[in-house]
């Protein structure tokens, strides 16, 4: 059975249009630790979570032997 936790500002229902006072939609986030399953939160943001702000070099991920 699930519970809920309102901690600041959030829309009467889930996954429907949330504005902001300037009439912008806030980002809405699913987050969960594991996937769809089990607990999870709504976030809603002012700003997307995922906004790439700049691309950096490449980076080398290959892993090394030891």
């Amino acid at each position: 059975m699930p519970f809920y936790h309102k901690l600041g500002k959030i829309p009467p229902k889930r996954h429907t249009q949330f504005r902001q006072e300037n009439g912008e939609l806030y980002q809405e986030q699913l987050f969960g630790t594991v996937g769809f399953d089990g607990m999870s939160s709504n976030l809603y943001h002012v700003h997307a979570p995922t906004r790439v702000t700049s691309i950096g070099d490449p980076v080398n991920m290959t892993p090394q032997v030891a």
